[in-house]
Formats: C-alpha cells, sequence, structure tokens
C-alpha cells in the first residue's frame, strides 16, 4: 500500500506535538514522520560565521518524556545553566574589552 504510514496505537495515546509545544517551539509539526516531530525547535539565532543557536526539546512519543530543552549552538548542546553561563562569560568577555580600548 502506498501513501503516509498509519499512525500506531502508541501515537494515538499520546497528544500531537502541535498541541504539547512549548510557547517558543516554530517547528511545523505534521510534516516529517516518526522521532524527528516530536522535536520542537526554536527560532535560530546566527552567531558568526553560519554558526546558529536554538532551543531544542525532544519528547519522547511512548512515554512522553523530555529531554531538553537545551540550547544547540553548531553541533554542541548545551543546558539551560550551561548556555547563561556561557552568555554571561561573552558578555564579561565583551566588558573588558571595551574598558580597553584608547580614544
Amino acid at each position: 500500500m502506498y501513501g503516509p504510514p498509519r499512525p500506531s496505537a502508541a501515537d494515538s495515546l499520546t497528544p500531537s506535538p502541535a498541541q504539547t509545544c512549548p510557547p517558543w517551539c516554530i517547528a511545523d509539526h505534521g510534516r516529517q514522520l516518526g522521532e524527528d516531530d516530536r522535536v520542537h525547535t526554536g527560532e535560530p539565532v546566527e552567531l558568526a560565521d553560519g554558526v546558529l543557536a536554538r532551543l531544542c526539546l525532544s519528547v519522547d512519543p511512548r512515554t512522553g518524556a523530555q529531554d531538553g530543552p537545551y540550547v544547540l549552538v553548531g553541533w554542541s548542546e548545551y543546558t539551560l545553566d550551561e548556555a547563561a553561563t556561557l552568555g554571561a562569560a561573552l558578555i564579561a568577555m565583551a566588558g573588558a574589552g571595551r574598558g580597553s580600548t584608547r580614544p
């Protein structure tokens, strides 16, 4: 038989991702099948040279267990606390650099 696969019993027991999206999710759920459709992604932020950062959260379709949210920077994954620490360190570095410039 051709066409999209039928939903499994497990899929019918769990809410669709679009019904349970966090407010920051911009994913267009329902266009992909399987695990990829259960990943919530936030708006990308370009940092430099095409490196993107975005929020990401995955949900197990059978159990509803969540993994994340994480901040993905390029291919690196940071917990929210690690991302906040990295952001604070970058802000401190920029502040220190401002103090060393000469008129």
